[in-house]
Formats: structure tokens, C-alpha cells, sequence
């Protein structure tokens, strides 16, 4: 049987096919992806958002993007992009925190949650009386972590999430330190 083949940071789109690229993690570990392989089809995670695609190898496009490290950039107090991946997830995090300034509500605000050397961005997607659910982001990078107890989404106790909310837009705290 042929080895899976060795990509990592990748972009994809079906064969054939002229349009947008979606951006992903392909899945090269674990037991279930060695069994697709059996009948070439692969696994891929969206770089951005909590969604694995099932796709046939054969029937995909695939682009390797190389690994880069991001810059620090001392006037702004920021990290430009290292690599393409690096960029698109950095414009989808824009686009988020945009979203996020204008609600009037904890839906579509944006939190992080320390995890190993890192950390994990979540955002709400669903606001109750007395709950959330929040759901992963893939904008904290490569890493890919998630809060052991948010995992890839979860609904939580709306007080708790609207403290960690209220301290990431804390010029003190939060992102939004320049």
C-alpha cells in the first residue's frame, strides 16, 4: 500500500475547479486516517473553524504552504504573518474582531483561554438567558489548542464567559493592548 502522502500546512480545492481556496491541517496521525487511506480518501482540518473535511485524494488540488515564523513588529505591537496560512487565518481574525466590536451582545464576542505555551481563541455563537455556547477558532496559529474544558465548543454559564470576555477587550489585558 502507497505511504499517505506527507503534507502539512496546506491549501485545497477540488480538481478542476477554478475559485476559492479553503485552508487547512491535513491529517497525517491516528488510526481513523490510516483506514481512509485505504480507500484514498483524507482528512483535513479548516485552519480556521472546528470542521474536518472527508475527501477523496484523488479528487482535490493541494498546494504545500511552508511553515514561517511570524515577526514581531515593534511600532505596532503585533505579529505579521508568517507564512500564507499565517495571513489567512490573521484576516479571518479581523474580520471576527470586527464583528465583535459591533455586537451589543456576548454573541460574536471573541475570548482566549491559556493552554500549554499558547493559547486557544473561542468565540459565541449562541446566547441564552443563563448560557453561551462558544465554539473554537484556529486563530492563535498552528498550535491548534484547545481548552480542556471548552474543547471545540461547549455551553457554558454565560456570567463565566462574559468576565473572560470582558477582560480580553481590556485595553489592561486583552487583545486589543497595542
Amino acid at each position: 500500500m502507497k505511504d499517505l502522502p506527507d503534507h502539512y500546512q496546506i491549501k485545497f480545492r477540488a480538481k478542476g475547479k477554478k475559485g476559492t481556496w479553503m485552508y487547512g491541517i491535513f491529517q497525517t496521525f491516528g488510526e481513523d486516517v490510516k483506514e481512509l487511506w485505504k480507500t484514498r480518501q483524507v482528512l483535513i482540518a479548516d485552519a480556521v473553524l472546528p470542521e474536518t473535511y472527508q475527501v477523496p485524494y484523488n479528487e482535490i488540488e493541494i498546494v504545500d504552504i511552508p511553515l514561517g515564523i511570524p515577526e514581531y513588529d515593534k511600532e505596532t505591537g503585533t505579529f505579521k504573518p508568517g507564512d500564507e496560512l499565517d495571513e489567512y487565518a490573521q484576516k479571518e481574525y479581523k474580520k471576527a474582531k470586527e464583528k465583535a466590536a459591533k455586537s451589543k451582545t456576548l454573541k460574536d464576542k471573541l475570548f482566549k483561554v491559556g493552554v500549554a505555551d499558547g493559547y486557544a481563541m473561542y468565540i459565541v455563537i449562541k446566547e441564552n438567558k443563563k448560557t453561551v455556547k462558544v465554539e473554537w477558532r484556529g486563530f492563535a496559529g498552528g498550535d491548534r489548542y484547545t481548552d480542556s474544558v471548552l474543547g471545540w465548543e461547549c455551553t457554558v454559564d454565560k456570567d463565566r464567559i462574559a468576565q473572560m470576555v470582558k477582560r480580553e477587550e481590556s485595553p489592561l489585558f486583552g487583545s486589543s493592548r497595542k
